[in-house]
């Protein structure tokens, strides 16, 4: 069986979808931009709910402190992500961005609990929060800045195949939405309905749990190299090539910007090598092309036999 290894060449071109060196620094960079924003939507939120003595307004802050912790994880995972190849570390360190998001959603549960605690707290001392036209003005703009920030990670996050970069604007994105329900809570307290802001801090929680499951189950199927692209996607684009009369064993591993793909090729037994060769050329191309997000392609050239028709 003769095996034949192909990896996509290195671009510096930041437009590129691909976990390059580039890609890398100006992802970190996004990270900074984010981090001292959401330390500003923190602060606001959480001076001004101990002012106003409001256990919804409090969390939501601590959500957004914990936002600016995992940009934080997020900035050192990708540092470490960005190291090239060497021989301690033939397949890279990319793993290590996949990494990151996973601790992104444990500082995520994390904050379930303290927000749990506190809740429990506040409900035994029966403190009541003051709503004032202050507090509604500080979460409207807050919610701006979380919005436009959770689209800019997202777009971005897409457009450089950053899978942390994505996550942590899951992250933000969930923030949005539990400021929507401290909002509610303090509507509802100057109706005279102040017991709701505990029951709001307790579905912020809930908020925040979820978004934390989510990338904690993204971050696992990846760390447990489970399959990144169906098979049958794969087959029929190798098949079309003139010299190959089987595909089989095909698989493939890694994260959203760097995926590795693993495949068997039968070809007829007559066939010189070099002829067998430009055959595996071509099969990785194709699947490069049809697949952005492909690095690298292993292929595995077998002769056509019967007995190895159904391996």
């Amino acid at each position: 069986m003769l095996r034949i290894n192909q990896k996509r060449p290195g671009r510096i071109d930041p437009t590129t979808p691909h976990a390059t060196a580039s890609n890398f620094a100006v992802v970190r960079k996004i990270l900074l931009v984010v981090l001292f924003a959401n330390l500003a939507v923190a602060t606001a939120k959480i001076f001004w709910g101990r002012m106003a003595r409001s256990l919804s307004m409090q969390a939501d802050g601590l959500h957004s402190l914990l936002d600016a912790a995992a940009s934080v994880v997020a900035w050192i995972g990708l540092s470490l992500a960005a190291r090239p190849p060497d021989r301690g570390y033939p397949y890279g360190r990319g793993k290590y961005e996949t990494f990151a998001s996973f601790c992104i959603s444990v500082f995520l549960f994390f904050s379930c609990l303290e927000i749990v605690k506190h809740a429990v707290v506040r409900f035994q001392n029966g403190v009541v929060p003051e709503m004032t036209a202050v507090s509604f003005v500080v979460m409207l703009v807050t919610m701006a800045v979380n919005g436009a920030i959770s689209c800019w990670e997202r777009v971005q996050g897409e457009r450089y195949k950053s899978e942390v970069l994505i996550n942590d604007g899951r992250h933000t994105q969930s923030d949005l939405l539990a400021s929507f329900s401290v909002i509610v809570s303090l509507v509802a307290g100057r109706a005279g309905y102040p017991s709701v802001d505990l029951v709001v801090g307790l579905v912020i929680a809930a908020i925040i749990g979820r978004a934390g499951w989510q990338i904690l189950s993204e971050s696992s199927r990846v760390l447990a190299d489970s399959s990144r692209i169906d098979p049958a996607r794969i087959t029929p684009i190798v098949m079309q090539i003139d010299g190959v009369l089987a595909c089989h064993k095909v698989r493939t591993r890694g994260n959203m910007g760097q995926v590795y793909v693993d495949l068997h090729l039968h070809v007829p037994p007559e066939m010189s090598v070099a002829a067998a060769h430009v055959i595996a050329h071509q099969a990785e191309a194709a699947i490069m092309k049809s697949f952005s997000e492909v690095t690298e392609v292993v292929v595995h050239l077998e002769p056509h036999l019967p007995e190895l028709e159904n391996d």
